[in-house]
């Protein structure tokens, strides 16, 4: 497949994660409600599990974009989420974006669009992609681990700060599928019964589940505006730092420089209104 299909692919499901998000957001009020006879309550029901649906087939269209893209762009291209959030947020929850805030989603996302054009360039120049299992599991359980410590955290005292963290974890869990599915393909290739014989499809499923779960307790505890950045950000910064350890990519100092100028971006993003 060629880089510009893979890449519409790519960004075509990052919109549907967007739009599912979002509605997940809007209708997440079913969640522990008291009346379960309304038909407010079922309508944010319907709403949810729409989105839902929508979060599940994305993984299927950076699967297909895998074959035509190195696993950091595909990890970069989910910085488009934040652009299609924040519209989709101004549209359908009604959330300001001011101008501070516009700027620095402009930031992050040429910053993306930066990392992600020179991780292609640096793939087609470096070495042949390798796979690290000892890093693998450490990059993978290293998120998971800081989840329990916050969710621990978040039982004492909650607030918009502590929300955006745990966004970020989520973050970093769920950009994880990307390394795994690129670990499948590598191991398993296209046979989808050997899949099932893979370790990396169960933490494929492990990082979405939990990411999945994560961040509904971010949603519950932060604007959509607030988190999404720190969501989004940190599926582009996790597993592409994780791939110079994993995968063997070849480190490149533009590129380096990109992701943090995307750190500093969700910062921003989280202060400004």
């Amino acid at each position: 497949m060629g880089t510009l299909p893979a890449s519409v692919l790519a960004l075509m499901g990052n919109f549907l994660l967007s739009f599912g998000m979002v509605l997940q957001k809007k209708n997440v009020s079913w969640i522990g409600a008291s009346d379960r006879s309304t038909r407010e309550y079922h309508s944010a029901c319907l709403g949810w599990f729409a989105g839902f649906i929508l979060m599940n087939i994305q993984p299927i269209f950076n699967y297909l974009a895998l074959m035509g893209l190195d696993a950091n762009v595909v990890s970069a291209l989910i910085g488009a989420n934040v652009a299609f959030t924040a519209i989709l947020a101004a549209t359908m929850l009604h959330e300001k974006l001011g101008r501070a805030r516009f700027f620095y989603i402009l930031l992050l996302f040429a910053a993306m669009a930066l990392a992600g054009a020179r991780g292609a360039a640096v793939g087609k120049r470096g070495a042949p992609e390798i796979f690290n299992t000892g890093m693998f599991y450490l990059f993978f359980a290293v998120p998971l681990a800081a989840a329990a410590i916050v969710l621990l955290i978040r039982m004492k005292r909650t607030g918009r700060g502590l929300a955006v963290i745990i966004a970020g974890i989520a973050g970093c869990i769920g950009g994880y599928t990307v390394l795994s599915m690129r670990a499948v393909q590598l191991v398993a290739g296209s046979n989808i019964w050997a899949w099932f014989l893979t370790p990396y499809l169960y933490t494929y499923l492990v990082s979405g589940i939990a990411s999945f779960l994560i961040i509904q307790v971010a949603y519950k505890d932060g604007e959509m505006q607030a988190v999404a950045p720190a969501y989004y950000g940190m599926q582009v910064i996790w597993p592409a730092v994780a791939a110079y350890f994993v995968l063997g990519s070849t480190f490149d100092l533009l590129q380096a420089l990109a992701f943090v100028c995307v750190a500093f971006s969700i910062v921003m993003i989280s202060k400004s209104s």
